[in-house]
């Protein structure tokens, strides 16, 4: 065997010498020669193989993707979720707490694999994480790293790893020490800044704000994340320098625009700092006024202001492309709440468009495309959306603002069509597809109260964690970190918001809902002695961003009960018939608990008197 092949050990050596020699040199052509040559001779994947394994190349990426998990597969796991909603089905609540602490428990197991797996390939000299593990991405991004990977480790460490929480705060003072108010693309070893053009600094930017640094704004409120949040948004707005018809803006993409809205909005809720709201109109301004009735009242990818014209004539309802939606929808409610004349300017091209999308680029069962041609409404790409949820969260905002229910129904439609899509490859084998349906029907639940979308997202979950590596890797690369999100809303669904501190591998935390008599059953238990707090949720949309009531927003942690500061609330002990009673701000600072070897589990009952 070793003599028929010994020819072409030559030529993977050759092979290896040669590309990397060409790349080192930057020779693309004849690079790209010897490839052919390679591929010609069948020898291009050892080659390529050979080079990556020695970090010389990059692979294709992620380097992992695991098989899809079938949808009639038998698992542990499946046992415990029709249990579930058998005792849901027969109002055992008591007995739902109990099955949700399984679950929960390791929704935050993995979690926390994840967040040590990623800690120990930390940038020595930053404590930085790179974009992925393979050496040849190791570096830091503000559009990927930044965005999708570092916030959910630091969300993870407060949840799981208190102790180690300064170590996601020192990187995040090292990133924001290097690069100044704007963020930048940082190598590794040595620690250098690289340049890059204005267009891709912003965009970003936009991203990391966005996606990253609000989500944990959105859980943990103040703190050196939501300083480096306003200080990068401000950055931006510094930056713009897209005329439009309004004024100046930061970019011509729909995406980077509908990011901005979304986290302009919120700043301006919290803060009252005029400018956030002022750029938030300007953007809204000219997509409302300028773009919509241009363009059959839809977005386009990128838009070109000085000639009024689309540069592409694709509009992309897939990931980030279609955030313009709940962006708009978000300043719209602003505008509506506050009494701003602005809102009645703004709500008839709002409608307009949605109206518009709701009608293009759809499924059968109602979900979308990934993306259409605006004028011809031809389906470009017929993958399915698995982030319709963000595109939902705009129908129902603007309903909110609105006081009405007219787009209901159909919200409720797309979230039947999403549960009756099982183990379906939302975004090929990635893990991603998966964490991005299920969050979009997080975001959802609280107002659309279905149980086999409850069900669904109790059961999809399995496919998306039977992607985990035994390292606690996912797909070594940065959206390992919507694993970690997905993973957090997931644990915090089945709590019912409720936390525990100190965090501990073999403590399990479950709680089930009466929706019809307004009781909290919460159970928890230890297999060995633990002494803590559980922490229960409170009405963050309000302590955090002034909000004046909860709508659904990208990026939150949705808030499922959640305990009112000036009230009291009735505890039960469901062991030994015991009642006692808190207040919320004594509940939301935390309850002490304690589990021994007399009392190994505790379950009670919550009920306002």
């Amino acid at each position: 065997m070793l003599r028929k092949h010994k020819w072409k050990i030559p030529i993977v050596i050759i092979g290896c010498a040669t590309i990397f020699a060409m790349a080192v040199l930057k020779v693309p052509l004849l690079e790209d020669a010897v490839k052919v040559v390679l591929q010609e001779a069948g020898m291009e994947r050892a080659v390529l193989t050979v080079l990556s394994k020695v970090g010389l190349t990059v692979p294709p990426l992620p380097e992992h993707c695991e098989p899809v998990l079938p949808p009639d597969r038998v698992s542990a796991r499946r046992h415990v979720v029709a249990a579930l909603h058998e005792a849901l089905a027969r109002d055992d609540l008591e007995q739902a707490a109990v099955l949700n602490s399984i679950l929960s428990q390791e929704a935050f197991q993995r979690a926390y694999r994840a967040l040590k797996a990623w800690e120990k390939v930390r940038d020595p000299g930053t404590g930085l994480v790179p974009k992925a593990t393979h050496p040849k991405v190791a570096y830091w991004d503000t559009r990927d790293t930044a965005a999708d990977l570092f916030p959910f480790l630091l969300l993870a460490s407060q949840y799981l790893d208190k102790d180690n929480e300064r170590l996601w705060l020192e990187a995040l003072a090292n990133e924001r020490q290097i690069c100044g108010p704007m963020p930048c693309k940082i190598h590794f070893r040595p620690t250098r800044v690289v340049g890059e053009d204005l267009p891709a600094v912003i965009f970003g930017a936009s991203e990391y704000a966005k996606d990253g640094l609000l989500a944990v704004a959105e859980r943990s409120g103040r703190g050196p994340w939501f300083e480096r949040l306003e200080e990068v948004e401000n950055a931006l707005i510094d930056a713009a320098y897209v005329q439009t018809e309004a004024g100046k803006i930061c970019a011509s993409g729909t995406e980077e625009n509908g990011e901005m809205l979304q986290v302009l909005s919120r700043l301006y809720w919290a803060t009252g700092n005029e400018r956030y709201l002022e750029m938030a109109e300007r953007i809204g301004e000219a997509y409302l006024f300028d773009i919509f009735p241009k363009n059959q009242y839809l977005p386009a990818t990128h838009w070109d202001f000085a000639r009024g014209q689309p540069m592409s004539q694709d509009l992309r309802f897939r990931d980030h492309g279609s955030e313009i939606i709940p962006g708009l929808a978000e300043l719209y409610l602003l505008e509506k709440i506050q009494g701003r004349p602005q809102a009645a300017r703004y709500r008839e091209p709002l409608k307009r468009l949605l109206d518009a999308a709701i009608t293009v680029g759809r499924t059968e069962d109602g979900l979308w495309y990934n993306a259409v041609d605006v004028t011809t409404y031809e389906v470009l790409d017929r993958g399915v959306v698995d982030t319709w949820g963000y595109i939902l969260n705009g129908y129902l905002t603007f309903d909110m603002a609105e006081g009405t229910d007219v787009y209901a129904d159909e919200i409720e439609r797309v979230m039947r069509a999403a549960a009756a899509r099982k183990s379906v490859l939302w975004e090929g084998q990635s893990q991603d597809g998966y964490a991005d349906s299920i969050e979009s029907m997080l975001y959802l639940l609280p107002w659309f109260d279905i149980p086999e979308c409850h069900r669904w997202v109790d059961d999809e979950i399995e496919v998306m964690f039977g992607k985990q590596l035994p390292s606690g890797f996912i797909e070594e690369w940065y959206l390992d970190g919507n694993f970690i999100r997905t993973s957090l809303l997931y644990a915090t669904y089945k709590t019912q918001g409720i936390t525990f501190e100190p965090w501990r591998e073999n403590v399990r935390l479950g709680a089930a809902y009466d929706t019809n008599k307004k009781d909290l059953y919460v159970y928890i238990s230890a297999d060995a002695d633990w002494e803590g707090i559980l922490k229960f949720d409170l009405p963050r949309h309000r302590t955090i961003w002034n909000l004046p009531f909860e709508y659904p927003r990208l990026n939150e942690t949705p808030e499922w009960f959640v305990v009112e500061p000036q009230e009291n609330y009735v505890f039960v002990n469901l062991g030994t018939g015991e009642e006692f009673i808190h207040s919320g701000q004594q509940l939301g600072e935390g309850l002490a608990v304690t589990l021994d070897k007399e009392r190994k589990a505790l379950r009670l009952k919550v009920s306002q008197p």
